[in-house]
């Protein structure tokens, strides 16, 4: 969007130069075929802008066609300089062009030749110089230095554009990231649980069914991207109190110290923390009790999920925990695991 802006800033440019230039060259005192002549010449060097230099400028050519553009629009615009002198000032909008289709260390000896190209003619024709050489110089100097200038500005913006792009990629993969660490927490240990209930005696099937009604409420949680279903108008506590309170084993929750307010961000941390570290507990661990302790201290809060199964051994952290420490990093939080006559999952968050 924004190098389009520039391109119709450059169009306007040219086509304000072409047109005073034309109304110049009608009001002149010239001969009437020569003003018309030159007339004529001005509007095909147009027209050849606006049938191939277009082309090549929106596609950022920068090649041997720019040459080709180059000889074309000298070729229209020369001989109505040698009709009238008055078609000098189209250099206004010729110049900028010869940058906008060469390299810059190309484009400086066309921008020469057409600079130079009426003072040649009028010294053939006879005349004094359309410019002062020492104007036609200077119009050197400040056209390389202004192409400089421009080459620089749009290195700089597709730099720029490069830069955005690879921000909107990283996003876009952190998006996606978020997203399956979400249904892991979630949806895919909701199901978990909930095929685990269904396995074993019939009194579970009640339970199977709140789990799956509340693994809904995730699910649409998720899409509205809003907090965890589970928090929605409860305490952590008591929404952790019901997470532990769900899970097939014999289980107990407790609080040690006086709760405080917690950032949501730790909140929901935390939920999915003890969510993961539970479903872990009845899918790996083998044990036949998890207990779940959430401590208020002056350091902060920690939560510590133990059980008494195999422990972790040499298993490598599957995704799970890496999503784990993933979240905690977020919040300035830690992760440690221990396999002490069972397992413990320890997180521990300051404040």
């Amino acid at each position: 969007m924004e190098q389009h802006r520039q391109l119709i800033t450059w169009y306007v440019l040219f086509a304000i130069t072409q047109a005073t230039t034309l109304v110049i060259i009608v009001l002149d005192r010239d001969p009437l075929a020569e003003r018309l002549a030159a007339a004529g010449l001005l509007v095909l060097n147009s027209l050849w802008f606006l049938g191939y230099g277009k082309k090549l400028v929106e596609r950022g050519a920068d090649d041997w066609r720019g040459f080709v553009y180059v000889a074309g629009s000298l070729a229209t615009w020369a001989p109505a300089v040698w009709l009238t002198g008055n078609a000098t000032f189209a250099l206004f909008g010729l110049v900028p062009q010869i940058y906008m289709v060469l390299p810059l260390t190309w484009a400086v000896y066309p921008m020469a030749v057409f600079v130079f190209t009426p003072q040649v003619l009028t010294w053939l024709a006879g005349s004094d110089a359309a410019l002062p050489w020492a104007a036609a110089l200077l119009i050197i100097g400040f056209s390389q230095a202004f192409g400089w200038a421009i080459s620089r500005i749009a290195q700089q913006n597709q730099q720029r554009g490069e830069l955005l792009e690879r921000i909107e990629a990283l996003t876009i993969e952190a998006e996606r990231a978020r997203w399956s660490a979400d249904i892991h927490d979630t949806l895919a240990q909701g199901f978990t649980s909930i095929i685990t209930l269904l396995q074993g005696a019939q009194p579970n099937v009640g339970l199977a069914l709140q789990t799956a009604r509340e693994n809904l409420r995730e699910a649409r949680a998720l899409v509205a991207s809003n907090a965890p279903s589970p928090l929605d108008g409860s305490s952590l506590e008591d929404a952790l109190r019901r997470l532990v309170s769900g899970v097939a084993l014999p289980s107990s929750f407790r609080v040690i110290g006086d709760p405080v307010p917690l950032p949501t961000a730790v909140e929901v941390v935390l939920l999915r923390t003890v969510q993961e570290a539970l479903n872990n507990v009845t899918r790996h661990s083998g044990a036949s009790r998890v207990d779940v302790v959430m401590r208020f201290d002056s350091d902060g809060v920690s939560l510590e999920v133990r059980d008494d199964g195999r422990g972790f051994g040499d298993a490598l952290e599957g995704f799970g925990l890496r999503g784990m420490r993933a979240r905690l990093e977020q919040v300035g939080g830690t992760l440690s695991l221990s396999s002490d006559e069972g397992a413990s999952v320890l997180v521990e968050v300051p404040l």
